[in-house]
């Protein structure tokens, strides 16, 4: 009798623990958030601020969660692409994992003076968290993370609506990194994210990765829509950017807004490309009131 109790006790175990592993597995939305700051950090090297002239100077990111193309996970790799930047739209972010005290996000942010914001889209195992992220030198007057829909899919994704202050002008940005895996489900996310960008007031930028390539008919129709430009292709030419990212899938878009420069920086630090542009208000911008 005893020994089938012990049995039964086992049992019972052993279900508690099975349910507790199949809940802790499942991949579960953080949701929705907003807020009017980001987390902050001392000021890096630089005595130069992007208040202090007419560009700023932004890029996107697909960090791989630091694992660069040679399976070696380094962050520092990261952070000495990132140098010069005033603004970083960070795909592929990973929360702090077990015996760690910080997120991706923030050891960038503090690594190089710049402050950080971790917008996570999923959360497994309880607390083990990914998604996106940014880095910004140029004052966050509110942010809000957009959940994306998902049907097929057990990784969830979102946005990152925000705007940055700059020059008395207030520059909203988009930041997104929408499904691969399901073709239906992507053509959708791109579809929400794109429709939400040109809802947007100028000057307005859209970056991240799309995971869509200059084929994409969405991607297409965006770029022949009027006063949406493609800062990379306008300064490299498509055949530099053929060379450089053959299956570019990293974008930025930008509305009311002049390109002065932009590249791509592959280093190997990740398996994307960082993917860069200097823009600027036009000369007959004018304040907001």
């Amino acid at each position: 009798m005893k020994k089938k109790k012990w049995l039964v006790a086992i049992a019972v175990v052993l279900l508690l623990l099975g349910g507790l592993i199949h809940h802790g597995s499942r991949h579960v939305s953080t949701g929705p958030a907003e807020g009017v700051a980001i987390h902050q950090a001392a000021q890096g090297q630089a005595t130069e601020t992007p208040q202090d002239r007419p560009t700023l100077r932004i890029a996107t990111f697909n960090i791989h969660a630091g694992k660069g193309r040679d399976g070696r996970r380094d962050l520092d790799r990261v952070a000495d692409c990132l140098g010069g930047l005033d603004f970083v739209a960070l795909n592929e972010v990973r929360g702090p994992q077990t015996f760690e005290n910080c997120d991706q996000a923030e050891r960038l942010g503090r690594q190089l003076g710049m402050a950080w914001l971790f917008t996570p889209a999923v959360r497994t195992w309880y607390h083990l968290e990914s998604g996106n992220g940014l880095l910004s030198r140029v004052p966050v007057t509110f942010w809000q993370r957009i959940p994306l829909a998902r049907q097929y899919d057990r990784s969830h994704r979102n946005a990152v609506l925000l705007g940055l202050k700059h020059r008395d002008r207030t520059i909203h940005v988009l930041l997104t990194h929408v499904n691969r895996r399901y073709d239906a489900e992507r053509r959708a996310q791109l579809r929400a994210v794109i429709a939400l960008y040109l809802a947007l007031a100028e000057p307005a930028i859209l970056l991240g990765d799309m995971n869509s390539d200059t084929e994409d008919p969405q991607i297409r129709q965006l770029l022949q829509t009027p006063g949406v430009s493609d800062p990379v292709s306008a300064m490299l030419g498509l055949e530099a950017i053929r060379q450089q990212a053959p299956q570019r899938i990293d974008w930025i878009f930008a509305r009311g807004l002049d390109c002065v420069d932009a590249g791509i920086i592959d280093t190997g630090a990740s398996d994307h490309p960082m993917i860069w542009a200097e823009l600027r208000l036009p000369p007959d911008a004018r304040p907001e009131p």
